[in-house]
């Protein structure tokens, strides 16, 4: 009677083994993925929740950059920290001398779960350079500030003639992209390092996956090839088509153009 096997079987259950991870491999990626885009909707929905609950406070949306009180200028996302349970880090920046809440580390450096996409690899545990965190959430500068005229458009949900289920509000963006990045906290002195982007500088669609290398700052960015997720001016999330047109995004961009959107929103 022989005990153990033989070296021939232990190579074929080997060759079995490996046969079936790589066919399992591809089904855990696949829900790995799905896993990280639901993971990122909720963060948008998070994002379009909080400007709602700003514009009911203070009666409009925060600007792309503001003043107010003795802060002499912040980003939108500074200005949403109360709406996402981030008080601290909030009157952290309200407490800065320089009255910018960015020249203060521990607010620039702040690593904010909600503002980071989980598929995102091109940051450093969220901080994109330096000790600057990331936003994977781009605001739309066409409705947080006025193209070509101002940073702080103090527009009201209300005043989106376009309708809010047909206006973005945020789109997806890589952290680190090219030589830039995507950081909440920055600010107008260098725009392509602000969570932002403006369809006025640059009114092409998202890229679909680029590398980070290939990584063009003044674009949203998907992180699959399925699309790039935005979130709209009613705090829904949809995802934006990799073939969507060059006009029918820009008129999504734009809160009050008069314009319906076409088949392929």
């Amino acid at each position: 009677q022989r005990v153990g096997f033989t070296l021939i079987e232990l190579l074929v259950v080997i060759a079995i083994i490996a046969i079936l991870i790589g066919l399992l491999l591809p089904a855990v990626q696949k829900v790995r993925e799905a896993a990280n885009r639901m993971t990122s909707s909720n963060n948008i929905k998070q994002l379009g929740l909080a400007v709602h609950s700003h514009n009911d406070a203070e009666g409009y949306i925060p600007g792309q950059w503001e003043a107010r009180g003795n802060i002499l200028g912040a980003s939108q996302h500074f200005w949403l920290l109360p709406y996402i349970e981030q008080v601290a880090i909030y009157n952290l920046g309200l407490e800065a001398t320089s009255f910018y809440p960015h020249n203060s580390a521990r607010v620039r450096s702040a690593v904010i779960k909600s503002f980071l996409a989980p598929s995102d690899t091109t940051t450093s545990k969220g901080l994109a350079t330096g000790d600057w965190a990331a936003s994977n959430y781009a605001a739309n500068h066409a409705v947080f500030g006025i193209p070509n005229v101002g940073w702080n458009a103090k527009r009201r949900i209300s005043e989106i003639g376009d309708g809010t289920s047909n206006t973005i509000l945020f789109a997806e963006k890589y952290g680190a992209c090219g030589g830039n990045g995507s950081l909440w906290s920055h600010g107008t002195w260098n725009w392509p390092w602000m969570a932002t982007y403006a369809i006025n500088v640059n009114n092409n669609p998202p890229q679909n996956a680029p590398t980070k290398a290939a990584c063009d700052p003044t674009r949203p960015q998907s992180f699959g090839t399925s699309g790039c997720q935005v979130g709209l001016c009613d705090g829904s999330v949809r995802n934006i088509n990799p073939n969507i047109t060059n006009a029918t995004w820009v008129n999504a961009n734009y809160p009050n153009d008069g314009i319906t959107l076409g088949s392929d929103w």
